[in-house]
């Protein structure tokens, strides 16, 4: 029987690039707006933050990590273009 792990999935691209394509179930927190939007961040859950292609989610993972405490952020390595490129083709990219 598979588990099944809540997560929440952050995207840190701007707005404009979040309403062309974002995974399904992410929220948009654009990394100039994580400051004043982390409410929104849960420290129960699983988070996943992305970006286009991995390495710009790596100054809201250290904010988080680091300057916040929470302990269970994640990276997604690669970004939404790996994971169109490899997992779901069909995710329009610009």
């Amino acid at each position: 029987m598979d588990s099944f792990v809540p997560l929440q999935l952050i995207d840190t691209r701007e707005v404009s690039k979040f309403s062309e394509s974002h995974l399904p179930g992410a929220i948009n927190i654009p990394q100039i707006d994580l400051p004043d939007l982390v409410h929104l961040i849960s420290k129960e859950t699983t988070v996943i933050i992305y970006c286009m292609y991995g390495v710009k989610s790596q100054a809201p993972y250290l904010y988080l990590t680091e300057k916040l405490k929470y302990k269970n952020i994640f990276v997604l390595e690669g970004g939404i273009f790996q994971w169109a490129t490899d997992i779901d083709t069909s995710l329009p990219l610009s």
